[in-house]
């Protein structure tokens, strides 16, 4: 089931009501979404060595395979990377950061 978009200002005004606090966080931001990171090193495994896919099924099977066999350390490294991801956010007033320096 999908849910219905809610708009902003909604999203805002509940929030302003449960008092919660939010914290600023810079837009189309993929510095500071590591699964952008993890598709990226998806894309380049499935396609190295100039694969390519006649079908569709060949390469949904392609996909989860690259999926279901990534080593847990490349997880790690992007989670870890997290707090220098922010720091350096911030630093740049959220302008996007060099990602090749967490992959």
């Amino acid at each position: 089931m999908m849910l219905p978009s809610i708009p902003p200002i909604l999203q805002k005004n509940y929030l302003n009501w449960k008092n919660a606090t939010v914290l600023e966080w810079p837009p189309m931001s993929p510095d500071l979404n590591p699964i952008e990171n993890v598709w990226g090193i998806m894309s380049r495994k499935v396609y190295e060595n100039g694969g390519q896919f006649y079908s569709v099924n060949a390469l949904k099977t392609a996909i989860e395979s690259v999926w279901y066999n990534l080593e847990p350390e490349i997880l790690q490294t992007l989670i870890m990377s997290m707090e220098k991801r922010v720091y350096n956010a911030i630093l740049r007033n959220g302008k996007t950061l060099n990602l090749s320096t967490f992959c």
